[in-house]
């Protein structure tokens, strides 16, 4: 099981560059970063600049589809778009689920990678949208080596209570996929219960996933993303994160990211991209 950067980068390197489209990187933080990458040997960068992002966008997702491109990463043009056009079925892109982003996030004080997600698609959550959440995040955590990942759905207490509805989401989803033999999930989960053993012990709550939790569903976009921020900001934890769930995971990098961290979100995309996607 993979459980730090160093080794992503390790899966990354020795593989053919990858033709990586970029849609318009008419910011420097973006061509540095492409810049370290290519000097690294992981891609060879595809730059669709235009003064009209539209046809950027258009010009990228086709050498996608033409097979000139085999990835696509977002340079300066709005999230939004980017993701209307990548769910847009005549560009095809689009798979059977719905997109999710998950980060992925190292910290000297756990001993396994930390996956969270939806902090960057879906404003809301639904069961239906949570069926992709999960095997989106699943299809990271197997790159990662890792086959039998524990699931937290995170909520504030661990009851069902109808004041809070993110807890009877989370017991339905729990309930759900309870019997999957993929992985182990446990639902409504508080924080410190999915990440220690002595917090569940002192709840005195029985669970099977306390401080051996993988992938961290939070109970709605501000919060999970609020947690990943707060690991990469204060908490000394390495991180990256992109979009999956289309045809191929689609790179995001922020302006606020470290170059470090701009720089893991290209290797995991890459890294998911050589295991999961590159002999389809």
């Amino acid at each position: 099981m993979i459980t730090s950067y160093k080794e992503i980068y390790d899966s990354v390197s020795g593989h053919e560059p990858v033709r990586l489209a970029v849609v318009n990187p008419q910011r420097k933080y973006i061509l540095q970063a492409l810049e370290l990458a290519e000097a690294k040997n992981w891609i060879k960068p595809l730059l669709f600049k235009n003064d009209n992002v539209d046809k950027a966008l258009h010009d990228s997702i086709a050498a996608i589809q033409n097979g000139d491109a085999d990835l696509l990463m977002k340079g300066n043009i709005d999230t939004a778009t980017l993701l209307k056009a990548i769910m847009n079925k005549q560009n095809g892109l689009r798979s059977n689920k719905f997109l999710s982003h998950v980060a992925v996030l190292e910290s000297p004080n756990y001993k396994r990678l930390i996956l969270t997600t939806d902090g960057g698609v879906n404003t809301t959550l639904s069961e239906t949208l949570l069926d992709s959440i999960i095997e989106n995040a699943l299809q990271v955590t197997h790159t990662l080596k890792n086959t039998q990942p524990n699931i937290a759905m995170l909520a504030l207490i661990e009851n069902v209570s109808e004041n809070l509805p993110e807890t009877v989401l989370a017991y339905n989803t729990a309930e759900q996929y309870k019997n999957d033999s993929r992985f182990t999930i446990e639902g409504p989960i508080a924080l410190d219960v999915a990440l220690s053993v002595i917090a569940a012990e002192a709840k005195r709550i029985d669970s099977k996933i306390a401080g051996k939790t993988d992938i961290f569903i939070g109970p709605n976009i501000t919060a999970t993303n609020f947690i990943s921020k707060m690991l990469l900001s204060i908490g000394e934890s390495k991180g990256g994160g992109v979009i999956i769930g289309a045809k191929i995971p689609i790179i995001l990098l922020s302006r606020s990211d470290t170059m470090e961290t701009k720089l893991n979100s290209i290797a995991l995309g890459l890294s998911i991209y050589h295991n999961q996607f590159k002999m389809r």
